[in-house]
């Protein structure tokens, strides 16, 4: 009698060990340390500049290749004490500065010639940068030659007071000699849609400006103060600069735009002409010949666009649209063409 077979019992395999993958831990501490550094890159962009503006100037080569060197310095886009923020085209008194540093520091560079593409802006900063070009003549003994492009108005024309000579495009827009002061009034769309302001002040004008109510007569007198001794200020300069009789500045000086050739029978500009033209004027003034023509270009840095981005982020979106097309809510003293 056989035996029954027994059942085999089927060995169960062991579960292997799995296998600890690094790949997340890599990739946690890879995003850790670069959220470390985007904190440390944005407290020394709030807390000061990382970067000077002199360091990110360099030169492009435009034309001869003699011993000594001439200088273009451009003055491009709206005159504004700030280039930060909502706008990428700015002219500023610390950009010119430096570029200005630059110059004087190079022993090579005899003269100076600033591109003046610009329809003017703020007057404090068409001052400072007025005062810059007097200060770096004073101090260098360069000569200083401003080149006109497209648009060389109000403000424009303002710091372009301070050099030896001006060369413009016969279809140069320049001109526009006088003041501006503009804010938007916000008070008949206000009362459509039912909003009202309270405002407690300490004094009768001390809301003087506001958007949403119309200026009382006394208020437009107080602000035509100002416009008036900015006025004075522009014509003084354009005297001094153009050794021209106030009277006839005073003449000239209504806020009518000129062509390059107008600005020329007019006195208001010395030479027609275009870079070349420019050059040449340049190197009688600086007694030297086949300059080599270097441009200056201010290079963007990865932080100083951050920077403006984070200004921009943190401006309201009607702000940056009123503030792009150049206007604002609050008064301001402008040495600007409106065209």
């Amino acid at each position: 009698m056989e035996t029954p077979a027994q059942p085999q019992h089927q060995t169960q395999p062991q579960p292997q060990p799995r296998k600890r993958s690094w790949i997340p831990i890599v990739v946690f501490l890879s995003a850790l340390v670069v959220a470390c550094v985007a904190c440390v890159a944005l407290a020394v962009l709030m807390g000061r500049s990382v970067e000077s503006t002199a360091e990110s100037i360099h030169e492009e080569a435009v034309q001869g290749s003699g011993e000594w060197k001439i200088a273009i310095i451009p003055v491009t886009g709206t005159i504004q004490e700030s280039a930060g923020g909502f706008t990428t085209s700015a002219a500023t008194p610390e950009s010119l500065k430096a570029m200005l540093d630059q110059a004087e520091n190079d022993s090579k560079v005899k003269a100076i010639i600033l591109e003046v593409d610009s329809p003017g802006g703020e007057v404090v900063a068409s001052d400072e940068m007025y005062r810059e070009i007097l200060d770096f003549k004073q101090r260098t003994r360069k000569p200083v030659v401003v080149r006109m492009v497209s648009t060389a108005a109000s403000g424009a024309y303002y710091i372009s007071m301070a050099a030896d000579k001006i060369v413009a495009n016969p279809m140069t827009l320049t001109g526009s000699l006088g003041v501006i002061m503009e804010y938007m009034n916000f008070s008949k769309a206000a009362d459509k849609v039912g909003i009202s302001q309270v405002v407690i002040r300490s004094g009768e004008f001390k809301d003087i400006g506001n958007p949403f109510r119309d200026p009382t007569k006394e208020e437009r007198q107080i602000l035509q103060q100002l416009v008036d001794e900015a006025y004075n200020q522009f014509v003084n300069v354009i005297a001094q600069g153009r050794k021209m009789p106030t009277s006839r500045v005073r003449q000239l000086a209504d806020g009518r735009v000129y062509s390059g050739q107008q600005a020329k029978q007019l006195g208001l500009v010395d030479e027609l002409g275009n870079l070349d033209k420019a050059v040449q004027v340049a190197e009688q003034l600086a007694g030297i010949k086949n300059a080599q023509v270097v441009r200056y270009r201010h290079s963007v840095s990865l932080l100083s666009l951050l920077s403006s981005r984070l200004q921009m982020s943190t401006e309201p979106d009607a702000m940056k649209i009123l503030r792009s097309a150049g206007y604002d809510i609050t008064p301001r003293l402008m040495y600007i063409y409106r065209p």
